[in-house]
Formats: structure tokens, sequence, C-alpha cells
């Protein structure tokens, strides 16, 4: 009876699920092979062999490549930074938690006028970095920080006892038993990173500045367009992109986490 209960308060969750994100992305195979929605004539791979050739999907990937290289590295590592030093000083530094937490939840246009308004000297790439580290590192941050806080304190010690230093304690104690959590933040701050395009949008419109012209800018303003066999190929393109590095990550993390226990 409670599995029925259960499956029955699931179903207006997998009914949305179902119906906004599986069958549009199965039916954009329908566009991504055909010439277009009045034809119908199917005509192979020519679609991702004109979007490959399109100088703006060129530039659009080769930016959001760039942007998502360089801004996850880095709100990784400025995370696990003020993580680490959360854990020991968060007691003496109540306040802080929130305010690393905050922009999480501002919405993105607070986020655009604020920036107008105090902080808009920076070149359209380095604001966009700047944004995205202000915004989603307090949210790497706090998972970070609750990984932190559950970890057994007597590896720590063990450690300490045995002569190891600060970071020789944490490269081989706490990074290690936090494996997870930062294979986690990982992705996440991927996914992220690709969606820059609200700020990107809110800052500098349909049309930016062609360094912060990323993917979807073009997936947009061809969506204007009601170019579906453009956005449906490249929909489909990313979608492999992004399956691949998640799966690269989830095998990584396998593999740490066997040599590790």
């Amino acid at each position: 009876m409670k599995k029925k209960t259960d499956l029955l308060l699931l179903l207006p969750s997998l009914a949305g699920f179902l119906t906004f994100f599986i069958v549009p992305f199965v039916y954009s195979f329908y566009y991504a092979f055909t010439e277009n929605a009045f034809t119908k004539k199917f005509v192979w791979f020519d679609n991702f062999k004109r979007l490959f050739e399109n100088e703006y999907f060129k530039l659009a990937m080769k930016n959001t490549g760039k942007f998502t290289v360089l801004a996850v590295p880095l709100t990784m590592a400025i995370s696990l930074i003020l993580a680490l030093l959360l854990v020991r000083f968060a007691t003496r530094l109540p306040f802080v938690k929130s305010a690393l937490f905050l922009p999480v939840i501002l919405p993105s246009a607070t986020i655009v006028m604020l920036w107008n308004a105090y902080i808009s000297t920076f070149t359209p790439f380095h604001s966009l970095l700047l944004i995205f580290l202000w915004k989603y590192g307090g949210l790497n941050v706090m998972l970070m920080l609750t990984a932190l806080s559950g970890m057994d304190r007597s590896m720590i010690e063990a450690a300490r006892i045995d002569g190891a230093n600060v970071f020789q304690q944490t490269v081989r104690v706490t990074l290690p038993n936090i494996a997870p959590t930062l294979f986690f933040t990982f992705i996440l701050s991927v996914v992220n990173s690709l969606k820059v395009f609200r700020e990107s949008y809110l800052l500098y419109g349909n049309y930016p500045d062609e360094t912060v012209y990323m993917l979807q800018n073009f997936l947009n303003n061809h969506f204007a367009k009601l170019n579906y066999q453009y956005i449906s190929t490249a929909a489909i393109f990313f979608a492999v992109i992004v399956y691949t590095i998640v799966a690269v990550v989830f095998v990584a993390e396998k593999k740490w986490s066997e040599s590790i226990w």
C-alpha cells in the first residue's frame, strides 16, 4: 500500500519531467535529421555538418569551453580554501556563512543591477567570470563545509600525532574523505558554468560582445528565428559533451575511491 501511495505522489513530478524534458529531447532527434518543419525531408547528418561550419556556433563553443575550463577550477579551488578555513574558524565568524550563501539566493537581475551600479569597469568576459565566482562559490563552500563538518576528526588527530603537517593532513586525510562531495561539487559547477546566459543576457542582451557569446546565446537567437533544426542539432551535440564529462567524472571518482579505501 505504501509503495502505491509513494508512486501516486511521484506521478505529477514524473509526468512533468516526461512531458517537458524527455519527450522534447527525444523529439529533437527528429528535427536534427530533417530539412525543416515543412518539407520534413530526411537529410541524415547534413544539419550537423552545417552546424559545425557555422562561425557563430564555433565562436559560441569556443567561448563556452574557455569559460568552463577557467571558471570551474577557479571556483573549486577558492571554495575549497574557504571551506577549509571556515571549518577551523566558523565558530568565531558565524556571519561569514550567511554572507557567502547570500548571492546564491539572490535573483540574477539583482546581482546584475548591483554589478552595474558598483563594479562595471571589467571587460565582459571578466565580469561574467567574477559574477559566476561570486554567485556560485558560496553554494560550493556550503556543500564542502557540510562534508568537512561530518568528518571523523579522530583521523585528523591521528595524522597529527603521526607527525603530518597541515598540508599532509589536508591532502592525505581530508580530501580523500570528502571525495564524493568534491566530485558532486565539480559536476554542479560545470552545470552552473553552462547557465551563465541569464547574467550575460541581462548585462549585454541577445548579441553581446564576441568574448561572451555563449552557446546559450546561439540557441536563444535561433529559437527566436524558429530554426528548430539548428537548436535541436546543437542541443544533441551539447548533451553528448555534458554526459561525457559526467561519465568521466564518475569513473574518476570511483577509481579514486577504490584506491583510497
